[in-house]
């Protein structure tokens, strides 16, 4: 059986089908990949798909609404995928099934898997039926369509109810992480404090973390102005908040020039910067913060909890799709105030037994969220198919 995987380029690949792909040929399955070369996500190959007997062919994804480009990287893939004549198409992201559809449906059963739906959320009746025209042309090409959250999921069996595509919900927490990585116990006593005093965080301090870019519907500029609260109106000290990632040219922070100035002045903040080391800054956090407007399924989120740090999030699509109020995390509005976002992280910090009972529950969870879960129904989709 051949299966042919297009995805928008090589570093998503590598970092949320590589593992399926791998799984697939070892059980004598053909895979080929349609990805461009670029690396959006730089993550050490997981395998060497090439000697594993995964081929590829490297075409270009257009960004932006150029016409042409989409017609002509599209008229690509349909060549590749009829040289390669395979038994089902798996394509991944809006932009993938977009692109890949543009010149028309292929003739080859075709899976869509949606990270995150456009036209629910996006701000703006314009961009909004942008987005629906895109989404919809997406849902006609296609012959099944497959979402990470349950928001996504109620919103095409509404939207699309008379569709010849079937709708489908991912059974899994997302695409799961690699637990392996992501596991508190490789990391000693002795590791974790050479670390925070590396770092200036002192003995006693309690150490936020926020990861993702800097952006405002990201919610960084809440999470800012929320440890500016509890330092200036809270008077509390001992607080730090590691930031991983770093800003986005095409996106606003949502922060005031004088709030930047103070991020940019304060002990409280260590800007770590884009790193391939989550898991080691994850091990000595105490509460992980990302109160996002808008997500698919938050790789971030999964990592933390599989770190097992409790998580203060949003009740918004995706997030709340993992965090549950008082289980796991705590959930605030979809666009909290300043104070709510921040008293939500003094009642972890001050209440010892909610945050002792939250670790306790992420514990029993955390095997859910195994990227292997999501490889096996990968291969056993692709076996029934």
């Amino acid at each position: 059986m051949k299966i042919q995987f297009i995805i928008t380029d090589y570093g998503s690949f590598n970092n949320f089908l590589g593992d399926v792909a791998v799984a697939l040929v070892r059980q004598g399955y053909r895979v080929h990949v349609i990805c461009s070369k670029d690396k959006v996500i730089q993550v050490t190959d997981r395998f060497d798909y090439e000697g594993e007997g995964v081929t590829f062919a490297y075409i270009p994804f257009p960004r932006g609404f150029n016409v042409f480009k989409h017609w002509k990287a599209s008229r690509q893939i349909h060549q590749a995928v009829s040289a390669f004549s395979p038994d089902i198409v798996s394509i991944h992201f809006t932009t993938g099934i977009f692109t890949t559809t543009f010149a028309g449906p292929l003739g080859y059963k075709t899976l869509g898997t949606f990270h995150g739906l456009g036209y629910p959320v996006v701000e703006g009746t314009l961009k909004r039926w942008l987005y629906y025209g895109i989404e919809a042309l997406c849902m006609r090409r296609i012959d099944e369509a497959w979402v990470l959250n349950s928001f996504d999921y109620q919103q095409l069996q509404k939207d699309f109810a008379g569709s010849r595509t079937k709708v489908f919900l991912q059974p899994t927490k997302g695409l799961g992480c690699v637990l392996d990585r992501f596991d508190k116990n490789l990391f000693s006593a002795e590791a974790k404090e050479s670390l925070r005093n590396s770092l200036g965080i002192e003995q006693g301090d309690f150490v936020l973390c926020f990861t993702g870019r800097f952006v405002f519907f990201k919610g960084y500029d809440k999470v800012i102005r929320a440890l500016r609260f509890l330092l200036e109106d809270r008077g509390m000290t001992n607080i730090k908040l590691l930031l991983i990632g770093g800003k986005d040219k095409a996106h606003p922070t949502g922060l005031t020039d004088d709030e930047e100035r103070w991020a940019m002045q304060s002990r409280h903040i260590i800007p770590v910067g884009f790193t391939h080391e989550v898991a080691k800054y994850l091990s000595i956090t105490d509460v992980f913060v990302f109160p996002s407007e808008k997500e698919g399924v938050p790789v971030c989120i999964i990592e933390a909890l599989a770190m097992e740090v409790p998580v203060v999030t949003t009740d918004a699509r995706g997030c709340n799709d993992l965090v549950t109020h008082l289980s796991n995390g705590i959930l605030v509005n979809k666009k909290p105030s300043t104070r709510q976002l921040a008293e939500a992280i003094m009642l972890l910090k001050e209440d010892g037994e909610l945050y002792h009972r939250l670790k306790m529950q992420i514990a029993t969870e955390r095997w859910s969220l195994d990227r292997e879960n999501f490889v096996e129904q990968q291969v056993d989709l692709f076996s029934r198919a």
